[in-house]
């Protein structure tokens, strides 16, 4: 009783702790691609949605807890291109230009909601939708991806980007003092256990916030017949090469998804344009050399990347201007693309 009593005590600062939204928000009304999703309760979430006109599945994006919509949007666009997805990232109460206040509970809702309306109003099959987590993400995402199983429906997959088995592990990673003021939240490794649909895991084996050990853990509580456990050998947790490491493994995923059914190589269109609220002109992609040389609008100071690694990789991140792949454009087998990103979870 004195347990929970102290943690109900703490949990402002608790939650604070768990979802430091960048301030002020890294983007504005006017971003590009930017729609707001109604949802049952008459709010509105802000969403990035990008479109392919060839795309087999939609990918639903889940970011990290110190992440916005902004932060992300030079990677969501990436891999939205490169994997020839559409792609819709959502964004949390209390960041970006979500107002109120984020907690496990809101977040949960919030993307059963997204789920609902792609599935039920804008008609999107379940079997086309891949759920996407990168770390904080990943505890809606698995929860949802566990909750659809457990009633039969079948989901095209799961993506766990640096999972945690659940907050609390993740907390204890640091200090072992964690159990006796944080409770727990996001039980991954409890909820990986009723999920049957295919999951790709990728982790860095140099995460220094969430231990790659983390993603083994899950691999193994996951009765899914269709699973595969990606470890990078140089990435860290904020650190990754975006094709290396991510978008290869995801290319594969998406192979085998599409072999083990022909009818998902049909492309599928999306009438999600006529449901929701358009912040800005949003349209498909076709990427010139650099995104400040093609007619995106996008996030923060456009700054050039100056900074020089061993192997002379561009750094991206959602302040400065990236290098990307025009569409159609087969996967290469070097790139110059690192992403670096500022999620502490």
């Amino acid at each position: 009783a004195i347990y929970y009593e102290w943690t109900g005590v703490l949990k402002p600062l608790l939650d604070r702790a768990l979802f430091p939204a960048p301030q002020p928000a890294r983007y504005k009304p006017g971003l590009q691609n930017l729609v707001w999703l109604p949802t049952d309760s008459k709010t509105k979430i802000p969403c990035t949605f990008f479109e392919q006109p060839k795309a087999t599945h939609l990918l639903i994006y889940c970011h990290g807890n110190a992440s916005d919509l902004g932060t992300i949007y030079y990677e969501t666009q990436g891999l939205s291109n490169f994997l020839n997805v559409h792609l819709l990232a959502m964004e949390y109460c209390g960041y970006g230009l979500y107002d109120g206040k984020p907690s496990e509970e809101r977040i949960n809702e919030d993307l059963t909601q997204v789920y609902k309306f792609l599935t039920s109003t804008v008609g999107v099959p379940p079997e086309r939708i891949i759920l996407f987590g990168r770390s904080l993400g990943t505890g809606p995402t698995c929860r949802l991806a566990s909750e659809l199983c457990k009633k039969k429906v079948k989901i095209g997959g799961l993506v766990l980007q640096s999972p945690f088995t659940s907050i609390l592990d993740a907390a204890r990673s640091f200090s072992s003092a964690a159990r006796f003021v944080m409770a727990e939240a996001w039980p991954n490794v409890a909820e990986i256990k009723q999920v049957r649909c295919p999951v790709l895991f990728v982790h860095g084996k140099k995460d220094e916030v969430i231990p790659h050990v983390m993603s083994t853990r899950l691999f193994r509580a996951c009765p899914s017949k269709q699973k595969r456990l990606m470890l990078s050998q140089d990435a860290t947790h904020n650190c990754f090469h975006l094709v290396h490491d991510l978008v290869k493994p995801l290319a594969n995923f998406l192979k085998d998804i599409a072999e083990a059914d022909a009818s998902f190589a049909l492309p599928m269109k999306l009438d999600l344009l006529g449901s929701v609220s358009v912040g800005f002109n949003v349209h498909s992609f076709s990427f010139s050399k650099t995104a400040s040389e093609s007619s995106l609008q996008a996030p923060g100071n456009n700054k050039k990347n100056n900074s020089n690694d061993d192997d002379n990789s561009d750094v991206i991140s959602g302040d400065e201007d990236v290098k990307l792949q025009q569409v159609a454009m087969p996967i290469p087998r070097r790139t110059s693309m690192r992403l670096c990103t500022t999620a502490t979870l």
